[in-house]
């Protein structure tokens, strides 16, 4: 077992310890003990399935060959698309419900910021 291996179960516990902490400091300690269980079920159902799995040995972090990258790219341009989506219907709903629409607004300028500097950085780098 090398190092790489455990790197995203580990990682996942300490999202679920980020995530629950601060939610049973606050006296909610069920739902946080919660919290950890799902990233520690989610890390453990990683780890067992990779072996057998080509999507969660990808969502593993495993992506050995160029197919599973440009699998791996395109999804992550599905979920940008999506997410993109979300954040554009959100601000139109809040202003619909006369609500304030800022929150969705910065969303949506951190991508497209985020965007136009990396189409930018990946046009001058070749």
């Amino acid at each position: 077992m090398t190092t790489r291996r455990w790197f995203f179960p580990v990682f996942c516990l300490l999202l679920g310890l980020l995530m629950g902490v601060p939610v049973m400091a606050r006296g909610e300690v069920v739902l946080g003990l919660a919290l950890v269980g799902v990233m520690a079920g989610y890390a453990t159902f990683l780890l067992l399935t990779r072996k057998r799995s080509e999507t969660t040995a990808m969502l593993s972090g495993e992506l050995g060959d160029e197919r599973r990258r440009l699998n791996e790219l395109r999804a992550r341009g599905a979920t940008a698309n999506v997410l993109s989506m979300v954040v554009v219907g959100g601000f139109f709903v809040q202003i619909w419900r006369g609500e304030d629409p800022m929150p969705f607004a910065l969303l949506g300028a951190v991508g497209g910021v985020a965007y136009v500097v990396a189409l930018v950085y990946f046009s001058r780098r070749g």
